[in-house]
C-alpha cells in the first residue's frame, strides 16, 4: 500500500511539473511573438500586423 501512495505522489508531481513547464514554454513563446508583432506595428505605424497575427492564431 505504501508503494501505491509513493507512485501516486510521483505521478502528481510529474503532472504538476509538466503543467508548469508547459506554461513557462507557452508564456515565453507568446511573449516573444507579441514583441515581434509590436515591433512590426511600430515600424509600419499600423495595427494591420496585429490583426494578421490574431487571424493566424485563431
Amino acid at each position: 500500500m505504501d508503494e501505491l501512495i509513493i507512485y501516486l505522489v510521483i505521478a502528481v508531481l510529474m503532472f504538476v511539473i509538466g503543467l508548469v513547464a508547459g506554461y513557462l514554454a507557452m508564456d515565453t513563446y507568446y511573449s516573444r511573438r507579441f514583441l515581434e508583432v509590436a515591433r512590426e506595428c511600430e515600424r509600419m505605424d499600423s495595427i494591420v500586423p496585429l490583426i494578421t497575427e490574431m487571424e493566424r492564431e485563431s
